[in-house]
């Protein structure tokens, strides 16, 4: 299997992977995300929501309630699947600037992860 850095934003990180059959790719993404405490919210063919926290919770409390959201995209054109991380959080989820400062962190530390997870 391998692991290629296409794109990347502040929200945004685009990786293609190969060497992988659609189910062990399914699989060991919901291990991961299991594994980095961001359970899976909702399972769409080509979209996985996985989320910590709770929206309305952080809406009324800002940065003291833990909330983060992730959607991921699965595109696959032969072997090759393409798969889109996107930090789905606006300011009012992210809890104004701190909020938004540490969600970004996280996000820069939970797509590094990512990497290192499928390169093994």
């Amino acid at each position: 299997m391998q692991i290629t850095l296409v794109d990347f934003a502040n929200d945004l990180v685009v990786y293609n992977i190969t060497g992988i059959s659609r189910e062990e790719l399914e699989n060991k993404l919901n291990l991961f995300f299991a594994a980095e405490n961001l359970p899976l919210k909702s399972d769409k063919p080509d979209e996985k929501v996985y989320q910590k926290g709770s929206k309305i919770m952080r809406i009324i409390f800002g940065v003291f309630v833990k909330y983060f959201k992730v959607v991921v995209s699965i595109k696959q054109q032969d072997e090759l699947f393409s798969v889109k991380i996107v930090r789905d959080m606006n300011i009012l989820l992210s809890g104004g600037l701190i909020g938004i400062n540490k969600s970004r962190k996280e996000f820069t530390r939970l797509t590094e992860a990512f990497k290192v997870y499928f390169k093994d």
